[in-house]
């Protein structure tokens, strides 16, 4: 899509011009992502859990309690309250993660806002579609795949 700037949220959008919530785009190397607006602060890398009507929040035990099905993403930037943006959905990328989280390890949301982690904890919801494939560094895991991912089961 001609203007799509996935490193640049905006606080504003011009009605019947640019992009709408929900709007996919697909870029050249196959990573996909949709576009939303920011239900809060968010930071570069957070995962976020994604509503019907397209808001993003990072996303905790909290709000994917019950958010069985709920769109899972990773904002490539940071985004303001109320921004818009597009978050990834599909392909590689890195994502913020609790301390330790391994590699090739099935990933559960955390009490921490915008992290996951492989932790296995109770009342935690997996997370299916967002695979490890590198070791974190940092609190950042490198070589995250993303399948279209979505709230899976309460453990």
């Amino acid at each position: 899509m001609i203007g799509a700037n996935l490193s640049n949220p905006v606080s504003t959008l011009e009605e019947g011009k640019g992009f709408g919530l929900g709007d996919r785009y697909c870029a050249t190397n196959g990573d996909e992502y949709i576009f939303v607006q920011a239900d809060g602060a968010i930071s570069a890398n957070d995962v976020v859990i994604i509503s019907e009507a397209y808001q993003a929040d990072q996303i905790d035990t909290t709000n994917s309690d019950g958010a069985l099905g709920d769109r899972v993403g990773v904002a490539p930037a940071a985004f303001s309250d109320d921004d818009y943006g597009w978050v990834q959905v599909k392909g590689t990328c890195s994502i913020n993660v609790a301390t330790g989280a391994a590699a090739n390890t099935k990933l559960n949301t955390t009490a921490t806002a915008g992290r996951v982690d492989d932790d296995a904890t109770a009342g935690a919801e997996t997370i299916h579609g967002l695979y490890t494939t590198g070791a974190e560094s940092s609190n950042v895991a490198a070589g995250i795949l993303l399948g279209d991912p979505h709230i899976d089961a309460t453990l």
